[in-house]
């Protein structure tokens, strides 16, 4: 009696730990509801992505990754996944005038099941552009130039090709405006002044010559 009340026993409080552990498809996704998601920047040193901001001016020949990723605590926690893209791969071909950089932008919507907000789904692809810009744009700027961003009120960059879609605060981020090209010829105020010189030297040079046709001969003596 006492063996099959102790079998009894344990077979329940099996099945009562069997109940409450998580189910196979809750552990396998790994997505939590509740982190926090968040758009970060890095820039490649040419072996590793280092993080910086949405407002450094990265120079010309610099490779910018951005990530979608869950940060639990509020922080950049992704770099861009894959191999690292190299600057001559992508620019080599392209070439920038005077006053004017050439950067790599890289954009990784994040992965399906991790990052990304439940029920939303990551852009399929990831993005990568050579992008040329004046030397003074920042990171975000250059990200404008190369898919539709919207930052918020501090400058951070909430979503890019209207990802997430959920994100809908923020306004559209300009793209980066090209450097003035240096004039090749003289100021337009010199070549006006020149031409109305000419023009006065020409109106004497006619009345000087009307005169001259005007004046009674000299009779020699």
């Amino acid at each position: 009696m006492l063996r099959a009340y102790l079998v009894a026993a344990g077979a329940v409080l099996g099945a009562a730990a069997l109940l409450s552990s998580p189910t196979p498809a809750s552990a396998s996704t790994g997505r939590d509801p509740g982190a926090a998601r968040l758009w970060s920047v890095w820039q490649s040193d040419g072996t590793a992505w280092l993080g910086t901001t949405a407002r450094d001016v990265p120079p010309d020949g610099s490779v910018v990754g951005w990530r979608f990723a869950a940060s639990p605590d509020g922080t950049a926690s992704e770099p861009p996944g894959g191999d690292q893209p190299a600057f001559q791969a992508v620019c080599g071909m392209d070439t920038a005038a005077s006053g004017h950089k050439r950067v790599v932008v890289v954009v990784d919507f994040g992965d399906a099941d991790s990052d990304a907000y439940p029920g939303d789904r990551p852009p399929a692809g990831d993005l990568l552009e050579c992008v040329t810009a004046a030397e003074d744009a920042t990171s975000a700027q250059l990200l404008a130039s190369a898919a539709r961003t919207r930052a918020n009120t501090a400058g951070d960059v909430v979503s890019i090709d209207g990802y997430p879609a959920k994100e809908r605060g923020g306004s559209d981020l300009g793209a980066a405006e090209p450097a003035a090209a240096p004039s090749g010829g003289p100021p337009l105020t010199l070549l006006l002044a020149g031409a109305g010189a000419l023009a006065l030297l020409g109106g004497g040079t006619v009345v000087a010559t009307r005169r001259r046709s005007r004046s009674p001969a000299r009779r020699s003596p």
